[in-house]
């Protein structure tokens, strides 16, 4: 059967797909269908309305979803590697498990998001929205998160190694900022398996590592170093405060 695709913003028909679906199935489901005969046929999907899509386990590997609308779909378990949400509508979405692997999210909207386990090793969520969303035991490795807007953002067992998150809003998450060093480097606590991490410009260590590291003899500026172990102090007693370690 022949399934409509539309614009989001003109309501216009972008594409019309074949798809192989009992005329009594769910809209959502024979949205999935459509979505995935355009990625074989290499159809346009930027800016399409795919508004609660049933794409459950899907493969969408390097797809472009620039800009489309993807409220309230189901993407449970799909591969997104390298695909390209950037600007898309990822409010609510489920993203629980997904492969998110080097994947655009730039200045997408996450707004309350499920990525429970995903994998955004890697992935560019530069000036995203995700707050209130739920990045429990996701994999941030590596992950562009600068200027994004992560309040009230579920980030217990996240890993954070290496993630950028320059300018990032970290208000109410299970992140202490440490604020700015005299020279611009910005100290970030999180905890990795009971054990509280210090992120700051391209470094990342264990808390122990880090007072080492800041305290050695050898730093190149004492008053930095001096400067760095303040910060840490009150990185640990706030992480205590909250419980987050003993």
């Amino acid at each position: 059967m022949k399934y409509e695709i539309k614009n989001k913003f003109s309501g216009r028909v972008q594409f019309t797909a074949e798809i192989d679906s009992s005329e009594d199935a769910s809209p959502h489901i024979k949205l999935g269908l459509a979505v995935k005969w355009a990625i074989e046929n290499k159809a346009n999907l930027s800016e399409a309305n795919l508004y609660g899509a049933n794409l459950r386990k899907a493969n969408l590997h390097g797809a472009n979803l620039y800009g489309a609308d993807l409220r309230r779909a189901d993407l449970y378990g799909a591969n997104l590697r390298r695909a390209d949400f950037s600007e898309a509508n990822l409010c609510g979405t489920d993203l629980r498990k997904t492969n998110l692997y080097g994947a655009d999210l730039r200045r997408a909207d996450l707004y309350g998001a499920d990525l429970r386990r995903a994998n955004l090793y890697g992935a560019d969520l530069h000036g995203a929205t995700i707050c209130r969303a739920n990045l429990s035991d996701a994999d941030l490795i590596s992950a562009n998160l600068r200027d994004i807007n992560l309040s009230d953002t579920n980030l217990h067992g996240a890993d954070l190694t290496n993630a950028n998150l320059r300018g990032a809003d970290l208000r109410n998450v299970y992140l202490i900022d440490g604020g700015c060093r005299n020279d611009g480097y910005r100290f970030v606590g999180w905890v990795k398996n009971g054990e509280l991490m210090i992120r700051a410009g391209c470094r990342n260590f264990t808390i122990t590592k880090a007072r080492l590291h800041w305290s050695n003899e050898g730093y190149h500026s004492k008053l930095l170093g001096k400067e760095s172990i303040v910060i840490l102090d009150h990185i640990e007693q706030t992480a205590k405060l909250r419980g987050l370690i003993k």
